[in-house]
């Protein structure tokens, strides 16, 4: 008869061992061989003597202590749920490759989910949790503007104490001052504290590292506009993309919510601000070599809280050091530069959407060239004109009053 060995994944829910599952606790039982990060361990080895235990959490070292324990059932013990940003799901990617393997032959890998962070504090807070979005800030950067402005509750693992007051400060800065927040510290431990307050008293407080938080904001609006007034940015005397001509040009590059976008000759930034927009998983590079626009794109960005921006004051093609991991790409203002740049990006391996924009003849033409070799290389492409007017009053009449023409270029796969 083969003799199947169990590498048993097993979540220990938040540290208490009165939650674990009655599944965990006869897995923890059966293994032989314990291994985990030092408060995952330290947490079941009064409940379950008698163990070899292993402090480690690097997933290739786990697996050679799975590896010199073969004869042994074996069990990785991991904070929390194995299913939400646990270092289990890369270790079982790891094991399914080896399972062919001669010393992994014959193992059967089982998983046992635990109580998460995030399902504790929605049961003690009484929040459905399908209407919560969930982040984390441990090790990680997130966009954090977007998600709270956009979700009722967003759920956040943070990094440490610091983590907390971190973020309280964006929702200041950010006008979100009001929201309540739900803090939980040390869930399920005896001094386990859940605090509801405002980010101005949580930044005051002495907060533990170990620690998770839930915003709470009940005018959250999932709606993302496209065509924005052209009243909301900051322009002074630095021409704008009229509203109308930015709708058509953000149709057109059809970002995704994780899309590289480059705005080049990025201008007053409304175009960049409507990137940001749309890429709010995303990363937008804005580059502008006139200082007074670059500095209303830096109000702006702030205006809109756009935290994927990354301004760089630059002649184009200086600041395109990125411009090869972009995905939609539009270049407003070229500086005479027009077709380095797009021998430039057509050394991209992405294939990227290009749209281009011109009100002079002579950009006008330089697009002609550039939409001929475009084809030749394999591109699908299209020229539009989009001819705008807008009423005005004039005395008791309304007349019409046309904006500039303005032709669209858009070149893509």
């Amino acid at each position: 008869m083969v003799n199947t060995k169990n590498i048993n994944l097993v979540g220990i829910g938040l540290g208490n061992p009165n939650l674990l599952t009655k599944a965990a606790i006869s897995a923890l039982e059966r293994s032989t061989v314990i291994i985990g990060a030092k408060r995952m361990v330290d947490s079941v080895k009064e409940d379950f003597p008698n163990k070899k235990y292993f402090t480690e959490y690097n997933t290739e070292k786990i697996i050679e202590i799975i590896r010199e324990n073969m004869d042994s059932e074996t069990a990785v013990v991991f904070s929390g749920d194995i299913s939400l940003f646990s270092g289990s799901l890369k270790l079982f990617d790891k094991l399914k490759y080896l399972v062919e393997e001669k010393d992994f032959k014959d193992c059967n890998i089982n998983t046992y989910p635990g109580i998460s962070s995030l399902s504790y504090l929605c049961a003690k807070s009484n929040t459905d949790i399908s209407k919560v979005k969930i982040l984390s800030f441990h090790g990680k950067e997130e966009l954090l503007y977007h998600n709270i402005d956009s979700n009722e509750f967003t759920f956040i693992i943070t990094s440490k104490g610091e983590g907390v007051k971190e973020i309280c400060r964006k929702l200041i800065d950010f006008g979100l001052f009001d929201l309540d927040i739900i803090l939980g510290e040390n869930l399920s431990y005896e001094n386990e504290r859940i605090t509801k307050a405002k980010a101005s008293k949580l930044i005051e407080m002495e907060i533990s590292d170990l620690n998770c938080m839930l915003i709470s904001n009940p005018d959250a609006d999932k709606s993302i506009s496209i065509g924005l007034p052209d009243e909301v940015f900051a322009r002074d005397k630095v021409p704008i993309t009229k509203s109308e001509v930015r709708a058509v040009i953000m149709s057109k590059l059809d970002i995704c919510q994780n899309s590289i976008c480059y705005d080049i000759g990025a201008g007053s930034g409304s175009i960049s601000i409507e990137m940001s927009r749309l890429a709010y998983e995303g990363k937008v590079y804005a580059i502008e070599k006139n200082p007074l626009a670059v500095e209303l794109i830096k109000k702006n960005i702030h205006n809109f809280s756009a935290e994927n921006i990354e301004l760089i004051h630059a002649k184009a093609p200086d600041g395109l050091d990125n411009i090869l991991d972009a995905d939609k790409i539009f270049i407003g203002g070229s500086g005479g530069e027009l077709i380095n740049m797009m021998e430039m990006i057509f050394t991209s391996k992405k294939n990227p959407t290009i749209v281009i924009s011109a009100i002079t003849m002579e950009t006008i033409a330089q697009i002609t060239d550039i939409v001929k070799l475009a084809k030749e290389k394999g591109y699908d492409t299209e020229i539009t004109a989009v001819n705008v007017s807008k009423s005005k009053e004039v005395g008791p009449y309304n007349m019409m009053i046309a904006q500039n023409m303005v032709f669209i270029a858009v070149i893509k796969m």
